[in-house]
Formats: C-alpha cells, sequence, structure tokens
C-alpha cells in the first residue's frame, strides 16, 4: 500500500514562516489552517476529483502544473470563499492561507498572472 503523503508535504516550512510573521500570525495556527484546508480537500471529494471537477467546471483549465506531489492552480476567486466555511475562517485567516498558497506558487513556478488565485494542492 502506498504511504500517504502530509498534507504539508508541498509546502516549504520557510513560506508559512514569512506569511506568519508578516500577517502577525502564529507559525503553528497558520500551519493548522493550511493542514486542515488541505485535509478538506483530501476528504471531499478528494484531490484528484477536485482537480478533475474543476478542469470541466471552470471556463479556463485551472490546472498550471501537475507533479507528482502536488497540483499547481489557478483558480476563480470564488473558490476560496467555499472554503472558509468549511475551514471555520475568519476573514483574515483565510486571507493568510490564500498568502501561504500563492507564496509557495510563487516559489515553485512564479506568477500565477490574471484576475486568477494560486492554490496548491498536495497529491495524497
Amino acid at each position: 500500500m502506498a504511504e500517504i503523503r502530509d498534507p504539508l508535504h508541498a509546502f516549504d516550512d520557510a513560506v508559512i514562516e514569512a506569511v506568519a510573521r508578516e500577517r502577525d500570525f502564529e507559525v503553528q495556527t497558520l500551519r493548522d489552517l493550511v493542514r486542515k484546508q488541505q485535509e478538506v480537500v483530501r476528504s471531499l471529494p478528494g484531490v484528484d476529483d477536485i482537480v478533475y471537477e474543476w478542469r470541466k467546471a471552470f471556463a479556463t483549465d485551472p490546472l498550471v502544473e501537475c507533479r507528482p506531489d502536488a497540483y499547481y492552480l489557478s483558480v476563480p476567486g470564488h473558490v476560496w470563499p467555499e472554503f472558509a466555511s468549511s475551514l471555520s475562517a475568519s476573514s483574515e485567516e483565510l486571507n493568510a492561507v490564500r498568502a501561504v498558497h500563492d507564496r509557495q506558487f510563487r516559489a515553485v513556478l512564479g506568477d500565477v498572472g490574471g484576475d486568477t488565485d494560486a492554490l496548491v494542492l498536495t497529491r495524497p
């Protein structure tokens, strides 16, 4: 049986730490929020499934790059508020999570560009 990756596998500690400092969050609190967001995607409906659904549903294919450890997506902004309710996150917390995704995406692939938001999903 294949080993399941840690939900934060695709995220650099330095990225989470930098965003936490900039936004005056405890590093562990931000790390826990990002982990929870990744776990939510894994549970409903699953990482591969949600990427497949979004690729069919959105006018522009959101998949920028697929790597063995993660999907790098450029999604419409309306995707994020859906995560806020599942995380029971305040707007400040959600914006910090979004900033982690944006920073990680840029560290790996550069700017997202356009009117879309970066989203990194760790593959299980």
